[in-house]
């Protein structure tokens, strides 16, 4: 099934033609627009051809970079998150590549294999007019990983949505139109903005200030809605001594939604969390730093060789997995599943009473760093072998969270902290 655009521009003399493996392939006429026509298929990420980026041009929302090239903002962070921490829910999670082509083809090859084939031939009209930051990001993680991080994405499918024959005139208004999406679809999020001064206020003079980006589009790596879930994490006004907070994990809107709830309160919890936000964000950094190798020595359980399921091992490492709230770089990317459990733990260690506008630490928290560590890695690697569990399935299990809650919880009473 082929459709072309007619005449082929030559304005540009560049014209390629890319060969992906898809198994199956669906295409649909588009109303009103006779002969264009649009397909979908899925295709593993570690087969989308590199030279793809050669045709950019189309896409308004070109992905930042650094001085140095390496990817930056939140959006592509999400995305390598999901890449290497679930590479499974890649196809789920990610809305797909959008591409204007000259030409699309399927067939089955010998065997019976699928393949697709699009063919462009102008980069002023066609390539990727949306999912820049997905192609972006899904090139990084291919080009950094080694033999173990490559089986890994080999498990990770995108999601390829193929328009033919579209109206030159159209180009434009078809990049306006896709790339209005945001990381969270949450209404809510841009109303929130002007609660934001208060993050803005308290962290401007404290390392990694800088990092957080306040909206999609703005610079920073780590994500506003991701402050948020923590700032809720530590809320023990919604969140009680028995309530555990894992459904703040991989639910951003819902950390949206409550954030925007507790600050609007009088007296308002969320501002009360907001005054300690600094060392909560150091202390999530120290815990991803000091994680990883502790489960090797305590339990003989390599981070970067976790198991995925099924039967099936990958890496989380990363050498430029950074820590911006302490202002360092880490050998190792601690996932979020097991982040989430050992550091809502330390909501055991506060003190809490809204009415008086109190939240203290009991002890210093390096100190239950120090102590409690080892164990809070145990439970999370115990919980992970026990369940057979994928590194993110953690997070999400309230036994998870009671097992690290209560490591912090004995070590206090011991302490006599506990009143």
């Amino acid at each position: 099934m082929t459709v072309r655009t007619s005449p082929p521009s030559t304005s540009t003399s560049l014209s390629r033609s890319f060969t992906i493996p898809a198994e199956e392939f669906r295409s649909l006429p588009i109303p009103g627009y006779p002969g264009a026509k649009i397909g979908t298929c899925f295709a593993k990420v570690t087969e989308l051809p590199p030279d793809l980026g050669d045709f950019m041009k189309v896409n308004p929302r070109v992905p930042k970079r650094t001085a140095k090239g390496v990817l930056s903002g939140p959006v592509p962070k999400a995305i390598l998150d999901t890449l290497r921490e679930s590479p499974e829910e890649m196809a789920l999670k990610n809305v797909g590549i959008y591409i204007l082509a000259d030409s699309v083809e399927h067939v089955r090859e010998k065997g019976g294999a699928g393949v697709v084939t699009i063919t462009l031939t102008d980069q002023q009209r066609q390539g990727i007019v949306n999912g820049g930051h997905t192609f972006a990001a899904v090139r990084e993680a291919v080009e950094t990983a080694d033999d173990d991080q490559m089986a890994t994405l080999q498990q990770a499918f995108v999601r390829l949505h193929l328009l033919q024959g579209v109206p030159h005139d159209m180009v434009a208004e078809i990049a306006e139109g896709l790339n209005r999406s945001k990381q969270v679809q949450d209404p809510s999020l841009e109303n929130l903005r002007g609660h934001f001064d208060e993050i803005k206020r308290v962290m401007a003079r404290h390392v990694g200030h800088d990092a957080i980006a306040y909206h999609e589009g703005a610079d920073g790596d780590v994500y506003i809605a991701e402050i948020l879930a923590l700032i809720e994490m530590f809320n023990l006004e919604r969140y009680q001594k028995d309530e555990h907070p894992y459904g703040l994990y991989a639910h951003q809107a819902r950390a949206v939604r409550e954030f925007g709830e507790d600050f609007e309160a009088d007296p308002s919890p969320a501002r009360l969390v907001i005054k300690r936000l600094p060392e909560i964000l150091k202390l999530a950094d120290m815990i991803r730093r000091k994680a990883p190798p502790l489960a090797k020595d305590r339990a003989n359980f390599q981070i970067g060789r976790m198991k995925l399921g099924e039967g099936k091992k990958g890496r989380v490492a990363s050498a430029d997995a950074h820590l911006y709230f302490l202002g360092e770089s880490s050998k190792y990317r601690l996932p979020n599943g097991w982040l989430y459990p050992i550091l809502a733990a330390f909501r055991a260690n506060v003190v809490w009473d809204l009415k008086k506008s109190q939240f203290d630490w009991r002890v210093p928290n390096e100190e239950i760093l120090t102590r409690c560590l080892p164990d809070l890695v145990s439970a999370c690697v115990n919980e992970h072998r026990n369940n057979n569990q994928k590194p993110e399935w953690v997070g999400k299990r309230d036994s998870a969270y009671r097992q690290c809650h209560l490591h912090v919880e004995l070590y206090l009473a011991k302490q006599g902290k506990l009143g």
